[in-house]
């Protein structure tokens, strides 16, 4: 009976191995995609806030005035900035052969 089931349990985890590979690809594709879309959003806040610092010149500065160019900025170098990624190594699941 334990010889019978063993193949069915690897195969069984090697279809969820499979599973989880294609699902950390997909979220892997969706961060990349949400963290160029933060870039271009922080690219437009920057440019947006540095027009209205040019264009309305307040007639002292004070730090708020770069609040939102500094957003912009920070949201540009979260978009630059890459983490390193840890790769795990593949791990095969293999049957054993039945002791004899």
């Amino acid at each position: 009976m334990a010889r019978s089931r063993q193949p069915k349990l690897v195969r069984r985890l090697d279809q969820a191995a499979t599973v989880v590979k294609a699902v950390t690809g997909l979220l892997r594709q969706m961060s990349g995609l949400l963290r160029q879309l933060v870039m271009m959003v922080g690219w437009l806040v920057l440019l947006a806030g540095s027009i209205r610092l040019l264009i309305d010149p307040p007639s002292t500065l004070s730090p708020e005035h770069f609040i939102t160019p500094g957003a912009g900025a920070a949201a540009v170098l979260q978009g630059l900035l890459k983490l390193p990624t840890r790769r795990l190594p593949d791990i095969t699941v293999t049957a054993r052969a039945p002791e004899a």
